[in-house]
């Protein structure tokens, strides 16, 4: 798949601070109401415009991912890939989670300084 202009990082897998950061980022998301957790959850809220943020993991299916990707692209939304479904379920409290869509632009706009920090790098 070619590298989308919505794309802020294709793979953001670096095992430093700044993806503990990103995590923490969305731990503090989840505790404050602002996620919709699972593929079906973000493409609903990415196509009602709740969406500022679409974050995947690495090992999301390539449909989905697709999809999703589509469905950012068609709206405007910037989206990532991080880790494992099994860390991105953690940092919001589940077992695993492929997609997650972070529907505040504060949160979201704090998770794409962290990136965007380490793509100066």
């Amino acid at each position: 798949m070619k590298k989308s202009r919505y794309c802020i990082c294709e793979d953001f897998t670096r095992r430093d601070d700044r993806l503990k950061k990103v995590y923490s980022m969305i731990g503090f998301a989840q505790k404050a109401g602002k996620i919709s957790s699972g593929a079906s959850a973000a493409r609903t809220s990415i196509l009602r415009r709740k969406a500022c943020l679409l974050i995947m993991s690495n090992d999301i299916s390539d449909n989905s991912k697709e999809s999703l990707v589509k469905s950012c692209e068609k709206k405007k939304i910037p989206w990532i890939t991080v880790g494992s479904k099994y860390e991105l379920g953690t940092c919001v409290g589940k077992a695993y989670r492929v997609a997650v869509s972070i529907n505040d632009s504060g949160m979201a706009g704090t998770i794409i300084g962290i990136i965007s920090k380490q793509e100066k790098r």
